[in-house]
């Protein structure tokens, strides 16, 4: 294994073919190594932009406006050999990205630049016209779609896009049959998102239907993140009971549907629920890890970068004048793949739900990790009586 005292300056990552580069990941992983060698195969790009919806589970936010110059100027201009090396590259961040008017070009230019890299964009399915979806069938793509819901008034109340739940399950259903149609399962995904709150964790099975309904590839069910005191009684974890039992009525759904349904389509129907409350401490495999110090980094369009989205400081900055190469193998990332090597993970990594299912019973696990941000919540939280 490396040794994490390692200066950056010595550090220089290999301009190496994709596929070469994607190996070359696997294998320091596989070799827990502390400093790499190659870029990592997942790269998160924080492409922020106006929303046309008001989600009561997302946080305020303010940030520059994404768009194709600034993908070519900043991302590609800072960071271009991690995403022409990257075996898969989300957009994401604040906002629609896909709302905005370059958004077609921005599809036209991926599609010609990283054809075969899996290109992931988050949406709440309102922009997704039939000139974005004919895009979508020419390289490789994975829509995330959040719903949120599965009837249009629970939609409304979550989202406050109002009218918008027919549309957007009929754009899932289309961009559903055309790659049945086409076959296109190893070039097009979906993803139906649920953002888990106390608002509609019960009707988690009626969501698992409706996913099956649309022959959705695959539906992720995540706890909702606690980033402000309005949002604190959204949060299950204040309500355990009834999280585990609509979560046990989901997982009968999908007992249900797999009993009616052809072995060979249940078996890529994928559904990820949330962790149940409650569950007794189990040890890992010692040699288990989280891949994402390894295989990922999290950078966003004003430049701080991430090694993922749920850490909680900005581990450099590429509008600041940072190295990408160094960032990435630069003392924080060494630290937290020393720790999960070990064994002996960072504070934030060992109290992470995607670490351990049974940190779910943590409060920590369902907060921000922002610090000023999560220990005003905890102040709340205490003054509320909750804690």
């Amino acid at each position: 294994m490396n040794e994490p005292g390692t200066t950056q300056e010595t550090v220089a990552l290999k301009r190496l073919p994709r596929e070469e580069s994607m190996k070359v990941n696997a294998s320091e992983l596989e070799a827990r190594k502390v400093v790499l060698s190659a870029p990592p195969r997942l790269v998160t790009l924080g492409t922020h932009n106006a929303c046309n919806a008001r989600c009561v589970f997302c946080p305020p936010s303010s940030f520059p406006r994404f768009d194709l110059e600034a993908y070519k100027t900043f991302f590609e201009g800072r960071m271009g050999h991690f995403i022409r090396q990257a075996e898969k590259v989300t957009f994401t961040g604040f906002g629609e990205v896909l709302l905005h008017p370059d958004a077609e070009k921005l599809l036209d230019y991926l599609n010609e630049t990283i054809p075969e890299t899996w290109k992931i964009f988050t949406t709440n399915g309102t922009p997704l016209s039939p000139a974005v979806i004919e895009r979508l069938l020419r390289s490789k793509f994975v829509m995330q779609v959040s719903l949120h819901a599965s009837r249009a008034e629970l939609h409304e109340e979550l989202t406050g896009l109002k009218g918008a739940f027919g549309a957007v399950v009929d754009a899932v259903r289309t961009i559903c049959r055309l790659r049945r149609e086409r076959d296109l399962g190893e070039r097009l995904h979906l993803v139906l998102v649920d953002v888990v709150t106390t608002r509609n964790a019960g009707e988690l099975a009626d969501f698992v239907r409706l996913a099956w309904d649309l022959q959705a590839p695959e539906v992720q069910c995540n706890y909702v993140t606690v980033y402000e005191p309005a949002q604190i009684g959204l949060s299950c974890f204040f309500a355990p009971e009834k999280t585990n039992a609509a979560i046990e009525a989901a997982e009968r759904a999908l007992q249900d549907i797999k009993s009616q349904a052809a072995p060979e389509e249940f078996e890529h129907f994928q559904v990820r629920l949330p962790p149940k409350f409650g569950q007794p401490r189990v040890d890992r495999d010692p040699k288990a890890v989280c891949a994402d110090p390894w295989e990922h980094i999290y950078v966003e369009c004003q430049g701080p970068a991430l090694p993922c989205c749920m850490w909680g400081e900005h581990i450099g900055n590429l509008q600041k004048g940072d190295d990408i190469d160094a960032v990435f193998n630069g003392p924080v990332y060494r630290a937290i793949r020393e720790g999960m090597a070990s064994g002996k993970p960072q504070p934030w990594c060992a109290l992470c739900a995607n670490y351990r299912g049974y940190n779910v019973n943590s409060l920590l696990c369902h907060l921000t990790n922002r610090p000023e941000t999560q220990k005003r919540l905890i102040d709340e939280i205490r003054a509320r009586g909750l804690a």
